[in-house]
């Protein structure tokens, strides 16, 4: 198997080079639709989308381990490795087309809500509560976080001292590697590298139910649209589907038979029809759970990513044909070499391929009403967050004749 990666806590990456000056001058850069690139087959393959960076986001020491917009969309957690937690305020502009093409109107510091001493408390994910008055963070020293971000900062909106959990939950006995609310935010997940996952009664504080379904780390869990199913995925290769009610193992899915490649994020399509894994072996997975044993439906590659539990995205983008409103869904995905990836959920065509950062790109998050928004972070020196807006291009006949 795989070795445990801590999916941000490694030695510090190496220094940038001359890309962090190219990086840099690209930030603000848009890059064109049109632009063809050579596929793995040699053959060209024309870019479908735009992206544009819109906000640079300093504030961090150390590399990001966690992104997390909250539900009602106003605000951007972020956690690295030493235990800092970051929130940051956003403004959006009104419009949605506006969103799509400008992103983030403002972005301000908003409240540092942990400090942890020395790197002794790293955290690893982050999770808000459905409602977002509350935020969990899964640390290093086996114990769950609860933050009220909102009551640690109203007397300002840019509270620069670190407050204290409202409450803590413990009971795994190794680090805390992934998170996750229930929809309905009654329940809580966590999983552990004590190979347990552990579900909690959150609004007492108290755990429910151990689920000892795995024999590696969990690294990454997810719950169904209606709460009724979470599914778990682990370093030993395994996807876990288990009913939350009664804690049942539903059915368990193994990612690749020839190597058991460790699974390193999960997550439920919009629809909640598929499941959506990354892993270990640079390959994205969709999943139709529904079926007997799992199956795969469709798979995606070409980006890097054999050391780090980089998290795959599914997103729905609007955009207009003909006057038509049409939506698609895109898979996003990070990459070892510091680019980010965009395909086509149903025609598995590369959209977009994107040089984010100068290191392995770590975190992504995307807007929870403007999908087109992102937000990543890398294992970058200087522990930048990039805002960037996703748009398809203008059709020809609606662009402005040459001048």
């Amino acid at each position: 198997m795989a070795e445990y990666h801590p999916s941000k806590r490694t030695t510090e990456p190496g220094a940038p080079g001359t890309q962090e000056g190219k990086d840099r001058e690209q930030q603000q850069e848009s890059v064109t639709a049109e632009e063809e690139r050579k596929d793995e087959e040699g053959t060209t393959a024309a870019a479908r989308l735009t992206s544009r960076v819109t906000h640079t986001l300093k504030g961090h020491a150390k590399p990001i381990s966690s992104l997390c917009f909250s539900p009602d969309g106003t605000k951007l957690a972020s956690a690295s490795a030493d235990g800092v937690i970051l929130i940051w305020n956003l403004a959006l502009l009104p419009d949605q087309q506006q969103v799509q093409s400008s992103g983030v109107a403002h972005v301000e510091f908003f409240a540092k809500l942990a400090d942890g001493p020395d790197g002794r408390e790293g955290i690893n994910d982050l999770a808000w509560s459905p409602d977002s008055a509350f935020l969990v963070s899964g640390t290093d020293e086996h114990t769950i976080h609860v933050w009220e971000p909102g009551a640690s900062s109203s007397s300002s909106s840019s509270s620069s001292s670190s407050s204290a959990p409202v409450r803590k939950l413990a009971g795994h006995t190794h680090c805390v590697y992934c998170v996750a609310f229930s929809p309905i935010g009654t329940l809580l997940v966590s999983g552990s590298l004590d190979e347990s996952l552990k579900l909690w009664d959150f609004l007492q504080g108290s755990l429910l139910r151990t689920l000892p379904g795995h024999s590696e780390l969990v690294s990454c869990i997810a719950f169904s649209r209606d709460g009724s199913v979470l599914v778990s995925g682990s370093f030993d290769g395994l996807i876990r589907m288990w009913d939350t009610t009664s804690g049942q193992c539903l059915k368990t899915m193994v990612v690749a038979q020839e190597t058991n490649a460790p699974v390193t994020s999960i997550a439920f399509t919009p629809n909640s029809r598929y499941l959506v894994t990354s892993s270990l072996d640079a390959m994205v997975r969709i999943w139709d759970y529904r079926s007997k044993e799992g199956t795969v439906v469709k798979s995606y590659t070409g980006h890097s990513n054999s050391k780090y539990s980089i998290p795959a995205r599914v997103l729905a983008l609007a955009h207009a044909v003909l006057g038509v409103r049409q939506s698609k869904d895109l898979v996003v995905m990070g990459s070892e070499d510091g680019s980010v990836w965009v395909w086509d959920l149903q025609t598995r065509e590369r959209l977009l391929t994107r040089k984010m950062h100068t290191d392995s790109v770590i975190a992504i998050a995307t807007h929870p009403a403007h999908p087109a928004l992102l937000a990543t972070a890398g294992l970058d020196r200087d522990a930048g967050i990039k805002i960037c807006a996703l748009s398809y291009p203008l059709p020809p006949s609606t662009l402005p004749p040459p001048t």
